[in-house]
This record gives C-alpha cells, sequence and structure tokens, in this order.
C-alpha cells in the first residue's frame, strides 16, 4: 500500500501525474484501439470527487482509449444535483469537450433498481483498470456500508440497495468482491472527520468498516490524504 499524505494542494498534482502514469502503463500492455477503450476507470462521488475530478482533468491522456464507470449512483436522474454522474458531468467530462472519454452511466434512475443492477453488471469490464473511492465518516465505501446486508453480497458485480442508511435510501452500487478485484484502487479521503476511520484502515490491525476491507484485501492501494497519519 502507497500512501501519500500532503496538503489538498499538493495532493491535486500528485493524483494527476499517477493517473498519466497508470494510463500509460495500462496502454503500454493493452491493445490500443480495441472496442471500449484501453483503459477502465471506475468513478465515486462525494465531496472528495470536487478535488480528484479535477485532477483528473488536467490529465495529459488520450482519453479516447478510456471508459469511465461508476462506483454507485443514488437513484436520482443524471441532472439531479445529488447524481455521482452529474458531478463527473460538470467537473470532468463536459469541460474535456471533444476530448471527453466514453462513459458508461450507472442507470440508478430507472424504476426497476434489480433490473438496472443486472444491466450495470453486463456493461462493466472483466475487471477494472482503476477506481477511485471516496471514504465516510464510518469508513464506507461505494454505497457499501457497514453491516449493512449490501456488504456481503458476493454473487455479482452489482447489487441494488433500497435501505441504506444514509439518504437517498435508494441506489446502486458495485459490490466487495468486484471492487477489491481492480488492478489498483485509490482512496482519497480529505478532512480532519476521516482520519480515524482512515488511520485504522491504513494500520490493517482490525477490519471493521468496508475501507478496512479494501485496504486489507485489495492488490495495489494508495491512499491520498491531507491528514497526518502513518501506515503499520
Amino acid at each position: 500500500m502507497e500512501l501519500v499524505v500532503a496538503p489538498i494542494a499538493e495532493l491535486r498534482p500528485q493524483i494527476t501525474r499517477l493517473f498519466e502514469e497508470a494510463v500509460a502503463a495500462a496502454l503500454q500492455r493493452s491493445t490500443v484501439g480495441r472496442a471500449g477503450g484501453a483503459f477502465s476507470c471506475g468513478l465515486s462521488g462525494g465531496s472528495t470527487a470536487l478535488i480528484f475530478l479535477g485532477a483528473l482533468r488536467e490529465a495529459s491522456v488520450d482519453w479516447s482509449q478510456i471508459t469511465l464507470y461508476w462506483a454507485d449512483e443514488r437513484a436520482v436522474p443524471p441532472d439531479h444535483p445529488d447524481s455521482n454522474f452529474g458531478l463527473a458531468e460538470r467537473l470532468l467530462i463536459s469541460p474535456l469537450g471533444g476530448r471527453a472519454p466514453q462513459s458508461v452511466r450507472m442507470p440508478a434512475d430507472q424504476p426497476d433498481l434489480q433490473q438496472a443492477a443486472a444491466q450495470y453488471d453486463r456493461a462493466l469490464p472483466g475487471v477494472l483498470d482503476l477506481i477511485i473511492l471516496g471514504v465516510g465518516d464510518d469508513g464506507h465505501v461505494c454505497s457499501l456500508f457497514p453491516n449493512h446486508p449490501g456488504l456481503a453480497v458476493r454473487d455479482t458485480r452489482v447489487t441494488a440497495i433500497e435501505d441504506s442508511p444514509k439518504p437517498p435510501p435508494r441506489r446502486l452500487t458495485l459490490t466487495m468482491p468486484y471492487v477489491i478485484a481492480s488492478r489498483r484502487v485509490w482512496i482519497v479521503a480529505l478532512g480532519a472527520r476521516k482520519r480515524m476511520v482512515l488511520q485504522q484502515a491504513v494500520s490493517r490491525q482490525t477490519i471493521t468498516t468496508p475501507v478496512d476491507i479494501v485496504t486489507s484485501q485489495a492488490k495495489a492501494v494508495t491512499v491520498f490524504t491531507d491528514e497526518a497519519i502513518r501506515s503499520k
């Protein structure tokens, strides 16, 4: 696990640089120009997305070879203020204009969330090259909350959440097995309120929250934070 600790102003260019390096490495080992793009990137929402989406926008990469997916989505239309896709559209996709990457939106605004989950499952690649996650104060990632039944789903890559402990209650989310199978996992956790849960996750001494599972089981994890924490 790699730990990147710096003020927010310094984290942004580091995220940009590491994204450029990750894309370049993936393109070298992939068939450039294959259908769907050669680099798959999963995005989350929340307050940390305000930081990393802007950092990705500054990256000097061939966006035509990148496809964006989503880690989770609220059951709202894509133009709703709470939409994770809508946030990425405003801060990343639309500003890139004609250079914008392909994007595969989670259809969480469909009435039948079970059907929407199955539809998105079919659209996902076998493994994401990179997934960028935020962290809640309770240690949740995506819409996988501590002690919630959704955290235990193992037989699908996307699941519907009808009773999220954090509003809104209805959501779609990637499941934990698919998240930790990603080739790279980036966790962006900013602010003093995230310090304790992040310190526990980085130390990997106990596993009690979803972010603990990610840091202990994912293949290659990089944690970006502006808080003074230490790895074990």
